[in-house]
């Protein structure tokens, strides 16, 4: 079950992978929670429906995981062999990933695509 404020696309993409099956937006009145927990007690999914253009951009992230991890350390300011040695990765590897993510993200460089990630709530 996920109560969330934000309801950024990434986070709603990390919880829809960790297999949480309800959304609630806890900007909504609390009487959709109980109703949420209910339907994910039964294995059903309750998705907010103030959340549910947020949770279908979550979809349409075009970055994978170890993509996400590229960006979110080059985000927080490291170089290529930071990124490389904290991934246990070659730097011609992380530049390739960081190639596709700038091309994923429709970005000019490294920094636009930190910028579009963050707006977007996937960093």
């Amino acid at each position: 079950m996920v109560l969330t404020g934000a309801g950024k696309p990434g986070d709603l993409r990390r919880a829809y992978e960790a297999r949480a099956l309800g959304f609630v937006s806890k900007d909504r009145s609390a009487d959709r929670l109980p109703t949420a927990v209910r339907r994910a007690a039964e294995g059903k999914r309750f998705v907010d429906e103030s959340l549910a253009m947020e949770f279908l951009q979550a979809a349409d992230m075009p970055l994978t995981r170890r993509e996400l991890s590229v960006l979110s350390l080059s985000a927080e300011g490291a170089s290529v062999p930071e990124i490389a040695r904290s991934l246990h990765l070659c730097d011609g590897t992380v530049r390739n990933y960081l190639a596709a993510i700038t091309r994923k993200t429709g970005a000019r460089n490294r920094v636009d695509a930190i910028r579009i990630s963050r707006v977007a709530g996937w960093v």
